[in-house]
């Protein structure tokens, strides 16, 4: 058991996340910035960035196929087998206690920040076909870290202590990061601020058009929506109620996966926009979907989303397709079976009677589409954590169908290859029991060059197999058009 004090510092006012990030934790170390570019009262008021300094710092990467942890500390790496990431993830959590005399309005006071990857699932209900192309799982003992409360526009500096040299450490680096933001703040708006792309939105036709010249995807569009038609058969079979089918796109990206994470905050602002740098591989996203957070009195949330629509040319249209969305009986069953495949999901591991459903059917806009959003809540049972949470409820079922295990596997047959980081979790586990995580979707992992991209959409018995299809290319348009961004020169 190792005990630690937690130095705090808050100041008024905050600096830009982005820049903040670049200038004070580096865009060469392993970090993370989980950035709420898009803040929604209530959903998403918090920016957190931070990396695994010093010498209680540590970096794990996870290899699900042989259960293998490899922990980075300082220059040195250690594998060793393990029963499982999640069994891994909270007894390291256990073995540290953490004192913080000052009293914060957020529940990430340092931890564990990274990402599971899809075939995590294989840990859970699922089995393993497929092997990511880059590691299955990826963690950061954040030891220091920056938090910006937009509600309150207020910064908090945070550090791990335990004794006088470290608490030395805090002073100096709380000195530093103060004339960091200081010295931003004092540039002009224009400079310091992020800027709003100016960016003709694609249309699908030059998406498509765009994929066939930069990238490979794994399921042309005649393969697709011949899998859709596999998929539907199984439904008619009564093997599922809804399956979600995904592709998976990858090109050449050889600039720094920052400059992408700017270009898409920037064209696409997200509450869960996200750059996470693991060493071997960078993830960048602008996913609007929470996974499921726990806070710390010990309540579960998930938000669902099932149903999208593309924003309108015009306002009128706009209002028309948000309307569609919002009645849209397609979309609406959609929702509905994932809400009470995670009402389930929770269920497992929440006191009975405290799993409810405050939200059903709310439609939130974001840049390039309209999503049909839900809104599941339970109380922990007594002995579960926030690790065991996640772990009863993983992967999400908006990126699986139902019944999800059933369902997992004709996806692993249809699907013909790994899904990778996509339609994993993102996120937090804090010491103070609470988590907060992200579907990985609107997301691209960055490795040796390469650029993995995932789209994908719920197959119900009322889809056309077309129409499935050009929702996949909606939900490209958004990364692609930052990838042209970036290919054009911008920042």
């Amino acid at each position: 058991m190792n005990a630690f004090e937690l130095e705090v510092m808050r100041i008024p006012g905050h600096a830009d996340a982005a820049a903040l990030f670049e200038r004070v934790f580096g865009l060469d170390a392993a970090a993370f910035l989980f950035e709420s570019s898009l803040v929604v009262p209530g959903f998403s008021r918090f920016t957190f960035m931070g990396d695994a300094h010093g010498r209680y710092g540590e970096r794990i990467t996870y290899d699900v196929r042989t259960r293998t942890a490899t922990v980075h500390t300082g220059g040195n790496a250690r594998a060793q087998r393990v029963e499982s990431i999640f069994d891994f993830l909270e007894a390291r959590l256990a073995r540290r206690t953490i004192t913080c005399r000052t009293p914060l309005p957020f529940g990430f006071d340092l931890g564990y920040a990274g990402v599971f990857g899809y075939e995590v699932k294989a840990e859970t209900i699922g089995a393993h076909p497929h092997r990511s192309a880059v590691a299955d799982a990826a963690f950061l003992f954040a030891t220091r870290m920056l938090v910006i409360d937009h509600a309150a526009d207020e910064t908090y500096l945070l550090h791990l202590v335990d004794d006088d040299v470290s608490r030395e450490e805090a002073r100096a680096w709380f000195e530093s990061a103060c004339a960091t933001i200081a010295a931003l703040r004092a540039k002009s708006e224009d400079e310091a601020a992020p800027h709003a792309a100016q960016r003709r939105k694609l249309a699908l036709e030059e998406v498509q058009a765009w994929i066939a010249a930069h990238a490979e995807i794994r399921h042309p569009r005649h393969t697709y929506v011949n899998k859709i038609g596999e998929a539907l058969r199984e439904i008619l079979h009564g093997e599922s109620y809804e399956i979600c089918l995904t592709n998976s796109i990858t090109f050449k990206y050889r600039e720094r996966p920052f400059a992408l994470y700017r270009a898409m905050r920037a064209l696409s602002p997200a509450p869960h926009a996200a750059y996470f740098n693991a060493g071997e591989f960078a993830l960048v996203s602008a996913s609007p979907e929470r996974f499921l957070c726990v806070d710390r009195q010990r309540v579960a949330e998930a938000k669902p989303i099932k149903g999208t629509r593309p924003r309108g040319r015009t306002p009128d249209e706009d209002a028309a397709f948000a309307q569609q969305l919002r009645t849209s009986e397609k979309d609406r069953a959609e929702n509905l079976m994932i809400v009470d495949l995670l009402r389930n999901d929770l269920g497992q591991v929440c006191e009975m009677g405290s799993v409810h459903v405050p939200k059903l059917f709310d439609v939130e806009t974001y840049s390039h589409v309209h999503q049909l959003v839900s809104t599941v809540r339970g109380t922990l049972k007594p002995g579960v954590s926030s690790v065991g949470c996640i772990r009863a409820t993983f992967p999400g079922g908006s990126m699986t169908g139902a019944p999800k295990k059933r369902t997992m596997e004709i996806i692993d047959r249809l699907e013909q290859g790994p899904r990778g980081i996509y339609s994993g979790a993102l996120g937090w586990f804090g010491t103070s029991g609470a988590c907060d995580f992200s579907i990985v979707i609107r997301s691209v992992a960055i490795s040796a060059g390469t650029a993995h991209l995932g789209v994908g959409g719920a197959i119900t018995a009322l889809s056309d197999p077309d129409e499935e299809f050009d929702e996949t290319m909606v939900k490209a348009r958004g990364i692609v058009e930052a990838v042209e961004h970036v290919w054009a020169g911008g920042s």
